[in-house]
């Protein structure tokens, strides 16, 4: 089902993209950046109005922040503001995002939120490249931006959020267990985290920590491998068979079936468990997670905070290995490739990847530039109950944190995904062994990469 919706995407952008050549610049191709990198037209000394697909909401991105300091600087492009779903939800985003293509729509500045559906999105044609862009602004990318965003050698984006991941812990479960703030630890100290915070049974049990049904979640151990972290390597190859990947479904599954100290695979898919309402009500006293998670340790309308939150490093894999070492992952800002406005939609895709996330107050940028404790502040300032997020702790984390190379993978890095998460439910829900399932996965996502060459 993943490798038919791939082609159907591929095929409704080609039909799009055909559209667009008839009714936008009439250069399908990358175009010379001319007088001062005015590439795809633009309409200097007068006012355009450019359109921004996202799938980020007001009240995430406080776009209503951004727009207002983006009109200071450039007071000649109105920004038209698409948020293409409620709630955040990326899945529905991308199909409207894709139909809007397919059917010829106005499309300007693009956010798609992961390294896979933007490879899709580069092979369909849907993104210019902007490398004469940043030559002609004397950008070096690799001094500007902690994430890379390049494909065979072209940057079709900027990076939006910078993502990294740390652990969120329950200050007043710790200290009832009489467990220091983690500075410095490995996934086995975790473990035996796990272990100590969890009592009780039956509906009041209080875990230790909690691990939803994600692809980060089997994967713990490799997310932060500094030199491949992915099961597919962005050529096609395979990354399964190795200690990282072991010690990943080792974790999982010490956790939540011998332990017991997290709820049980089963549960979390059979009972559609939410990770906000675990940790937020009181049932887990850990959760890995993102950074997106800071101002919601403050509490939100939703969810209140009712304890105060401290922050530990992502364990590591081994006991000398970098502390801080982290997955991190980034949103994707690009300039569609049929916009009649590719200068001013490139122009706002750079101020917004360096000075406009520094405004939402509500986001940590990739900018390299950008101050750290700034912004913290910003973060905490727009965040609901401040006092609830341990400041200091959260400072230790984000100054520590190491990102790990972001690897764009192949295009069907989904289908992959999917066919090894299905071999891995087996192990976890107790069908077969350890062994057999790296077997097992390692032939599905061979087969997944025969079926695309």
């Amino acid at each position: 089902m993943r490798k038919t919706a791939s082609m159907l995407m591929t095929a409704v952008l080609a039909l799009g993209l055909l559209a667009g050549c008839g009714s936008g610049s009439g250069d399908s191709g990358p175009q010379a950046a001319g007088d001062g990198g005015n590439a795809g037209g633009g309409s200097a000394g007068k006012q355009v109005t450019i359109k921004v697909d996202t799938w980020l909401s007001e009240e995430t991105a406080h776009w209503s922040k951004i727009i207002p300091e983006f009109n200071k600087e450039y007071p000649d492009i109105k920004v038209d503001m698409n948020i293409l779903a409620p709630h955040d939800d990326s899945h529905e985003a991308m199909k409207k995002l894709d139909l809007a293509a397919a059917s010829g729509q106005q499309m300007d500045v693009v956010m798609i939120n992961d390294s896979a559906g933007y490879s899709q999105r580069v092979k369909a044609g849907m993104l210019a490249p902007l490398d004469e862009f940043l030559q002609a602004d004397d950008v070096n990318y690799d001094d500007e931006y902690k994430a890379s965003t390049q494909i065979n050698g072209h940057y079709y984006a900027l990076p939006g959020r910078f993502l990294t991941w740390f652990v969120m812990l329950n200050k007043e479960k710790l200290d009832e267990a009489g467990l220091p703030v983690p500075t410095d630890w490995t996934w086995d100290d975790f473990i035996a985290y796990a272990k100590k915070l969890t009592k009780g049974e039956g509906p009041s049990k209080q875990y230790g920590t909690y691990f939803h049904n994600w692809m980060q979640y089997i994967t713990l151990a490799l997310v932060n491998d500094p030199n491949n972290n992915l099961i597919l390597t962005p050529d096609g190859k395979l990354n399964i068979d190795n200690d990282r990947v072991r010690k990943s479904l080792d974790i999982i599954n010490q956790v939540e079936n011998v332990d017991k100290s997290a709820p049980s695979y089963a549960d979390v898919i059979s009972q559609k468990l939410a990770y906000r309402n675990q940790y937020f009500g009181g049932k887990a006293v850990m959760l890995p997670t993102g950074n997106w998670m800071i101002t919601e340790a403050a509490g939100t309308d939703a969810l209140p905070a009712t304890f105060k939150t401290v922050f530990a490093p992502y364990p590591k894999y081994k006991k000398d290995d970098p502390n801080g070492q982290t997955v991190a992952t980034i949103d994707y800002v690009g300039v569609a490739a049929h916009s009649e406005h590719r200068k001013e939609a490139y122009q706002f895709v750079r101020w917004f990847s360096t000075k406009g996330l520094l405004a939402s107050k509500s986001m940590i940028s990739a900018w390299t530039k950008a101050d750290l404790s700034q912004m913290i502040d910003g973060l905490l300032s727009s965040a609901k109950n401040p006092d609830m997020v341990d400041k200091a702790s959260l400072e230790n984390v984000l100054k520590t944190t190491k990102a790990v190379k972001i690897l764009v993978p192949p295009t069907y890095e989904s289908e992959a995904e999917d066919r090894y998460t299905a071999e891995v439910e087996k192990y976890l829900l107790g069908k077969q062994d350890l062994e057999t399932t790296l077997k097992n996965a390692e032939k599905a996502v061979q087969d997944v990469v025969n079926a695309n060459k």
